[in-house]
């Protein structure tokens, strides 16, 4: 898995869920550092980009649920 393909799957609206784009991404990061020397400049960059992905990930499933528990107060 790269960007390129995860790119085209977005454009072209093939993941169902969040799900399914998060296992691509993780299976890219995974790929990276299979293939790649631990001292290798592409190892360190997916390293990097994973940190960063792992960080705006976890804000945008925080904010999700606070929506999600707010929409439910709402209802009730």
């Amino acid at each position: 898995m790269d960007l390129f393909t995860i790119n085209l799957k977005l454009e072209n609206n093939q993941y169902k869920n969040l799900k399914e784009f998060e296992k691509d991404i993780r299976l890219m990061f995974r790929n990276c550092y299979t293939y790649n020397d631990v001292k290798s400049k592409e190892y360190c960059s997916g390293e990097k980009l994973e940190s960063i992905f792992n960080e705006k990930w976890n804000e945008k499933i925080i904010l999700q649920d606070r929506q999600t528990r707010e929409l439910r107060r709402t209802r009730e």
